[in-house]
């Protein structure tokens, strides 16, 4: 017996006088609920990308809901939309072009003061187009920041983002003055296509100029964001933000049409309202009374979405970084 353990502890080292060696468990990490963009299809597939999409729609909403001093966003957005607006219709109207061709709302032929393609026009254009695309960039950017501290669970305030979003004016001056060149050049191409009466002429070279236009806005999407965000300069920022769209493209498309299709709902419920009175009060002023409170409606609607999609492409940037989706867009956590 005893000749029998000997052989065993030579051939297989074994000792029974030996201790234990304790190892320690092995650590299994799981991976995060949302799965890294970066995989061709998704850890979900097209239901979790879908998925992910209206959680971003519906999470902006109720990031804003829960965060209400971030409607300061949405009047200070609507004063630059409204002065974007107005210098346009007014550049228009002197150029000799009717504001809205086809209503005669302006009765008579319009002055011409400023010949439409004149160097003067296009100074004038590429003036208006700078000064409200700057601010809205610039408002952009503050947004964002505030949105990120909000996301990480710090207050912001409105003031903390706009101080932000002034260490960045140089890059955001320069994407500024990018855009108002192709704004200009795309406003040059529509407007010179159309007829003395102000009526469309060429709807094909209109069309591609806006395609073109809404192509270049969606390549570009990430760029403020990246700037804020990431600190990276204006090339990089452009490069990167085609990388993230490529990535995500699918989650940006359902949360656009999520968004949209919330505030079409909404304008079509606001309106029956107003034709049920406007109707039933058989004023004839009623018409344009209705005409008056839906388009304030609207106005209402886009100064509020801007600042919506503002949060939303915040959540996209920090999905498409990360690969994982904040708990605020889910409601699963109080931001104050």
């Amino acid at each position: 017996m005893t000749l029998s353990l000997d052989y065993i502890r030579k051939k297989l080292g074994w000792c029974p006088n030996a201790r234990t060696m304790r190892t320690a468990p092995t650590v299994l990490t799981t991976p995060p609920v949302d799965s890294n963009p970066g995989q061709p299809e998704g850890g979900a597939g097209g239901a979790g990308r879908i998925d992910r999409g209206i959680t971003l729609a519906t999470g902006s909403i109720r990031v804003l809901y829960r965060n209400r001093r971030l409607l300061w966003f949405s009047l200070l957005m609507g004063l630059v939309i409204t002065f974007s607006l107005v210098s346009s219709l007014y550049l228009q109207f002197i150029s000799g072009t009717m504001p809205f061709a086809g209503t005669n709302l302006l009765p008579g032929t319009a002055p011409v003061l400023i010949a439409q393609g004149s160097l003067p026009w296009i100074t004038l254009t590429f003036t208006t187009v700078l000064i409200s695309t700057f601010l809205t960039y610039y408002l952009l950017a503050a947004l964002i920041a505030s949105v990120s501290l909000i996301l990480s669970g710090q207050s912001a305030t409105i003031r903390s983002g706009l101080t932000h979003a002034s260490n960045y004016l140089r890059p955001l001056g320069i994407w500024a003055v990018v855009w108002a060149i192709i704004g200009t050049v795309s406003t040059f191409i529509m407007y010179s296509s159309r007829t003395t009466n102000g009526s469309p002429g060429n709807l094909g070279i209109t069309f591609i100029a806006m395609v073109l236009m809404a192509v270049l806005y969606i390549l570009t999407m990430f760029v403020v964001p990246l700037i804020v965000l990431n600190n990276g300069s204006l090339i990089n920022s452009v490069m990167e933000s085609a990388s993230l769209f490529r990535k995500i493209w699918r989650e940006i498309l359902v949360c656009f049409i999520i968004l949209f299709l919330i505030v079409f709902v909404v304008l079509v419920i606001s309106l029956v309202p107003m034709i049920a009175i406007g109707f039933s009060s058989g004023s004839p002023t009623a018409p344009v009374a209705i005409v008056t409170v839906y388009i304030l409606v609207m106005f209402i609607l886009i100064f509020i979405g801007s600042t919506v999609m503002g949060i939303a492409i915040t959540g996209l940037y920090t999905y498409g970084k990360t690969g994982t989706l904040s708990a605020m867009f889910r409601g699963k956590q109080d931001t104050g």
